[in-house]
Parts: structure tokens; C-alpha cells; sequence
């Protein structure tokens, strides 16, 4: 049996120390938004005080946290509303030289879409915005969302609301698809 070159650290099917196997992992943030609709099939947006573009509903995953529980949190923490989260719609990849992120302190982020359901007039109604952080909250034509969103976060939205009507789940990179649509129902 020959040794592998001294170049090679860990050649295939050996075991790499846990400090250097965890420090040649990908570090990236994750994050949620949730997809809500209405009856018009409009798409509910935030404008928030902390950016210029609207978003959906979501933020930041916290640590040792499920996806879908962040996204129920998010929602309770920014709507007031308690929502059974269990769809997914969608999962971006975006990378470190997003716009608006500076590269040397944002490492990227995967984005969990999920689907927050349709409501009814009721249930907007109930719809408590978090003061201080939610200046209000609309429901917008999906048409509109490339100019009320951020580039990326449209074509997430988007590509959000086609996988839901095609009964399906979409991969994302950038907001663009990497995986085909999801077959008709």
C-alpha cells in the first residue's frame, strides 16, 4: 500500500480532523420569508425602517433553530399573528456579493420560502404590525414586486408564488431557478 502525497491531508475515505473538516465548511447565514397571499391573489409586502425595499415577512434564523419555526416566530414577532408554518416554497442561495451587503462582513445566506396561505379579510384584520421596526403593511400585484423589491428578493418572491401555484418546491440561486418548474397539478 502507497502513502498519499504529503499535500494531501486527508486522502478519500480517511477521517479529517473535526477542527480542519468544520473549518473547510461553507459559513452562511439562513434566513426565512413567508409567502402570504389574499383573496386577490395580491402578495403582502413590509416596509420596514431599516431599508429603502419592501420585503416579505421573514429574518434571520436563529442559532440551533428549525427554518420553519423561525418563520412562525417572524411572522408572530412581526405581524402579531400566530401561523402554523409547514410548506415550502422555494430555497435561495445568495451569494456574498449581493448588492447592498459589504462581501468582507456578509458570507451569504440560504433563504427558506415558505408558504403563509391565503387570507381572508379576517385575518388581515388581525395583522399587528411590530412598532419600530414595521412602518406598514400592503397587499401588492405580483407585477409590482420588481419595483417595490430589491432585485433578488423579487425574483425569490416570484419564483415563490409560481412554485405555489404549480403545486411544487423551486432551488434558487440569486432568485434565479436551478431546478425545472415544477410540473403543472
Amino acid at each position: 500500500m502507497t502513502s498519499p502525497p504529503p499535500s494531501d491531508p486527508a486522502p478519500h475515505g480517511t477521517a479529517v480532523p473535526a477542527a480542519a473538516y468544520g473549518a473547510s465548511r461553507a459559513t452562511l447565514w439562513t434566513g426565512v420569508s413567508v409567502l402570504v397571499t389574499d383573496t386577490a391573489g395580491r402578495v403582502l409586502l413590509q416596509r420596514v425602517t431599516y431599508r429603502k425595499t419592501r420585503l416579505l415577512p421573514g429574518g434571520g434564523v436563529d442559532p440551533k433553530e428549525a427554518p420553519a419555526l423561525a418563520a412562525a416566530r417572524e411572522v408572530l414577532e412581526e405581524l402579531g399573528i400566530h401561523l402554523p408554518i409547514s410548506r415550502t416554497l422555494a430555497v435561495d442561495w445568495v451569494p456574498h456579493t449581493t448588492p447592498g451587503y459589504d462581501p468582507a462582513t456578509f458570507p451569504g445566506e440560504i433563504i427558506y420560502v415558505f408558504d403563509g396561505g391565503t387570507w381572508d379579510s379576517e385575518q388581515i384584520a388581525a395583522i399587528r404590525p411590530r412598532p419600530g421596526e414595521i412602518e406598514a403593511v400592503d397587499f401588492v400585484d405580483p407585477g409590482e414586486l420588481p419595483t417595490l423589491m430589491a432585485p433578488g428578493n423579487a425574483r425569490r418572491a416570484l419564483a415563490a408564488l409560481h412554485a405555489r401555484a404549480m403545486g411544487g418546491a423551486v432551488v434558487l440561486e440569486d432568485g434565479y431557478p436551478v431546478t425545472p418548474p415544477p410540473p403543472a397539478p
